[in-house]
């Protein structure tokens, strides 16, 4: 046997797979890294370069408010009450500022401090501060007219620029301010008309967006976009100006005299229910509220409330004749002194021995006695429900802010004494309108027209609207109207209204002198003074009420409140050209023998 045959090893084929698994996972992750890579560089490029884009979009984008212009409130003739007017607030871009130069020559900060300081009035060491650094955006000054603004633009500074927003002013001052009411110092409505119409006076404010520039210009290709503002709507009132501004010198005259806290005067056309007047002393001027005290920024004629006292006889009277229980003439023996079945003691405001007075004598010697013996014919809830038709316990609807409605208790509620104490207007309160109401509804026949504020509103564009007029209502009948309007003629003629006479035209009216609720504690502390008339009688156009509360120095509604009324009387008459009257009235007896 020859040599063993060496056998050769073949290598095996399992070692090839092994490194192509290992090649592919190898380019795997290559490419797992590439397209990581690749994508996060589309990452920076892309969604990171979208972001830095809207950052820098963001940093030039610029919003400013387009203010609302506010609207008017004026008087009947068009003038003037309450408007806006433009202001601007000078701001600046401290890091263009910086780059300001004068004929070439870089001046920075403190060359713009100079310049700006001449128009604003002011020194350039307290303008530097405000103009050296590197803020975008700074205040300078504020409340500048647009002739300042002008002054200040013509100069070119680079950076300086101007916001423009309105402010409240009032050109007729403190002629009917009370009524007007003002706004705070950041443009909120304080009190008054501004208060009761802020949702349509003041409109709604716009928006500007722009683009702008390195050096502050705007983009005009930029991302710019504009929502104009809507301007407030204006108001009409009822207000005739001229007598306005007259009744209230005349009632701060009369209220200096008898020394009295506060004073009133309301003019009401008896035919439309439009309000002529409101007039409130001590007054305030809409410009400078603070110049007085709180409570006289608003207007008590609304939303003050007093015992009308022996004004309210005219309801009473009213009541009596509409429901036909006494005729004018009717005769009656009146006391100084009543004693009520439940031992209530009323009496008169001085005493006297038995008088033979007629009911209108009552009425024109304005006694409480004689009221309650004639009065005592009405039950308890006839008493309360002409009261109530009168317009007591209610507001009036004239959407005044705070009107009161007055106080006017159920007659179920009412003591021993109030039964009786509220036909001579005691244990009842009314506001001043409230009581020209009264007289008011009497003098127009017996129906009541809704007192009017407001006639109507003025549109942008400068259209008015007339506000549409209320219900009428009747309270009592025309019989009883004209005899009660009698009677109150003969209290102007003949009784305690004599000082109310106008020289030429026949009134009509009542005085009232009542105990003032005392503000602390309960009790009555001193007196309010009132006069109520109409003139002229034979064909009534207006009806005036008087009001001074707490006079010191003569309280009686005859001597305090009744001679300004025949004062304002006499020139409304004449300014409003209503001719005198030319018929003698007729009056009912006012005694019997």
């Amino acid at each position: 046997m020859g040599p063993r045959a060496t056998r050769v090893k073949k290598k095996s084929g399992r070692g090839k797979p092994n490194l192509r698994l290992r090649m592919g996972l190898i380019a795997a992750l290559s490419i797992l890294v590439l397209l990581v890579t690749s994508g996060r560089l589309v990452s920076i490029q892309g969604m990171d370069s979208m972001k830095l884009a809207e950052k820098a979009l963001s940093n030039r984008l610029v919003t400013k408010t387009l203010p609302a212009a506010r609207g008017q409130i004026l008087a009947s003739d068009g003038t003037v009450l309450a408007d806006s007017v433009s202001r601007y607030q000078v701001v600046v871009d401290q890091q263009n500022v910086a780059q300001y130069k004068i004929d070439g020559e870089l001046v920075g900060a403190w060359g713009a401090a100079e310049a700006l300081a001449e128009p604003l009035d002011t020194d350039p060491g307290l303008l530097y501060p405000k103009l050296v650094g590197d803020k975008r955006w700074n205040p300078v000054a504020k409340g500048l007219t647009s002739e300042t603004w002008r002054a200040v633009k013509e100069l070119n500074i680079l950076g300086v620029s101007a916001e423009e927003y309105a402010v409240r002013s009032y050109p007729s001052g403190a002629v009917a301010g009370n009524l007007v009411g003002f706004l705070s110092s950041d443009g909120q409505p304080q009190a008054g008309l501004e208060l009761a119409y802020n949702e349509q006076l003041s409109g709604r404010d716009g928006q500007q967006q722009y683009e702008r520039g390195a050096r502050g210009e705007i983009i005009p290709l930029g991302d710019n976009n504009t929502r104009n503002a809507v301007d407030g709507k204006g108001l009409q009132t009822t207000i005739d100006p001229a007598l306005q501004y007259y009744a209230q010198q005349a009632i701060e005259e009369q209220r200096k005299k008898h020394e009295a806290e506060s004073a009133s005067i309301v003019i009401k056309d008896i035919k439309t229910g439009e309000i002529l007047t409101a007039a409130d002393v001590p007054s305030v001027d809409p410009n400078s509220p603070g110049k007085v005290d709180g409570p006289d920024r608003g207007s008590r004629i609304f939303t003050d409330v007093f015992e009308p006292g022996s004004t309210a006889k005219m309801v009473t009277a009213a009541a009596l004749l509409d429901q036909g229980l006494v005729t004018p003439e009717q005769e009656f023996t009146v006391p100084d002194k009543w004693k009520a079945p439940n031992e209530e003691e009323f009496r008169d405001s001085h005493p006297h021995p038995d008088e033979k007075l007629t009911f209108a004598g009552i009425l024109a010697e304005s006694s409480n006695t004689g009221t309650i013996l004639a009065g005592n014919a009405l039950s308890e809830a006839q008493r309360y429900g002409y009261m109530k038709k009168f317009g007591f316990g209610s507001t009036t609807g004239i959407g005044f802010p705070a009107e009161t409605a007055g106080i006017l208790h159920p007659y179920k509620e009412w003591d021993g004494r109030t039964k009786y104490t509220v036909m001579f207007g005691q244990g009842v309160a009314a506001n001043a309108l409230q009581t020209t109401d009264v007289i008011a509804t009497i003098a127009n026949g017996g129906v009541h027209v809704p007192s009017k504020l407001i006639d109507g509103t003025v549109s942008p564009s400068g259209k008015t609207i007339p506000n549409p007029a209320g219900e009428t209502e009747r309270v009592i009948s025309k019989k009883a109207a004209d005899q009660t309007l009698a009677m109150l003629e003969g209290v102007v003629a003949e009784g305690t209204g004599k000082s109310a006479q106008v020289s030429g035209y026949r009134v009509a009216g009542k005085t009232g002198t009542a105990q003032a609720p005392a503000a602390e504690g309960g009790g009555y502390d001193g007196y309010t003074a009132s006069f109520v008339g109409v003139l002229p009688a034979e064909d009534p156009q207006i009806a005036i009420s008087v009001t001074l509360q707490r006079p010191r120095n003569g309280y009686y509604g005859g001597s305090a409140a009744a001679p300004v009324f025949s004062d304002v009387a006499g020139f409304a008459m004449r300014h409003l050209k209503i001719p005198p009257s030319t018929a003698d009235p007729q009056l009912p007896a006012r005694e019997w023998k």
